[in-house]
């Protein structure tokens, strides 16, 4: 949008997409061999990076090509470099997944890997970290696809005595971020255990963690409320939702 000045617009996308176009090439060299906190660093960089191309929108810039599609290219770098710490590693993948250029299969395929016993305890929570927290709505990820939780679950009772010490402050940190509700959700999934889990999620082919079909009683039980929300008087005939997938 323009200003006061009419400062030509133009000639600032130009500068963004000069910008852009330096990060990309610059920044899978500089997230190599970085301590916690320089990482830590970086992914906060990371998700501003994103957030500013998403704003610079779909079309081509003038020498520059198509820069949305030039970050994702660059987030698959990342994704895939031992060298990324996997804080920043985790949220490339978390970046991809939100924006549908990875599919949640891909996605739970590339967690078993990283959570696979030859990666370093600590390195595995860190990639948890960016693929889960910093406000990124992990915790519902987690209610929706079970698949995720059940690697986690899987991981974390493997993890060796003497290396537990060394991820629990970074798990406790992604975990504890989330609201009271999703926590105390998560908690009873864990709670139920991986059959419980399993026959959740497998039981037909809707989306993973939810039934196959409407539960028309659990359905049923919310109309009084939108009645009060819309102002409608309460009708006796209106509480039956049977037949409404037909």
């Amino acid at each position: 949008y323009g200003d006061v000045r009419g400062t030509d617009t133009g000639a600032l996308a130009e500068v963004a997409a000069g910008l852009a176009e330096r990060v990309f090439v610059g920044l899978p060299a500089a997230c190599a061999a970085l301590d916690a906190d320089a990482a830590e660093e970086m992914r906060r960089h990371v998700d501003s990076v994103h957030t500013a191309v998403g704003l610079l929108g779909d079309a081509p810039a003038p020498g520059h090509g198509d820069l949305r599609s030039r970050w994702r290219a660059v987030l698959r770098t990342l994704s895939a470099r031992d060298a990324v710490p996997g804080i920043v590693r985790g949220r490339a993948v978390r970046l991809l997944l939100d924006d549908g250029e990875l599919a949640p299969d891909e996605a739970a395929r590339i967690m078993g890997l990283v959570l696979s016993p030859g990666t370093a305890p600590a390195d595995a929570a860190a990639w948890i970290e960016g693929f889960l927290g910093a406000g990124s709505g992990g915790g519902m990820l987690l209610l929706h696809d079970e698949r995720l939780l059940a690697l986690i679950d899987a991981w974390l009772t493997g993890v060796p005595a003497d290396a537990f010490t060394d991820v629990l402050p970074l798990l406790r940190r992604t975990f504890s971020a989330y609201e009271a509700g999703v926590r105390r959700s998560v908690g009873e999934l864990v709670r139920r255990g991986p059959e419980a889990r399993g026959s959740v999620t497998t039981a037909g082919s809707g989306i993973p963690g939810f039934a196959a079909g409407l539960d028309t009683a659990r359905a049923d039980a919310v109309l009084p409320v939108i009645r009060l929300l819309l102002g409608r008087d309460p009708a006796p005939d209106d509480d039956d939702l049977v037949g409404v997938g037909t």
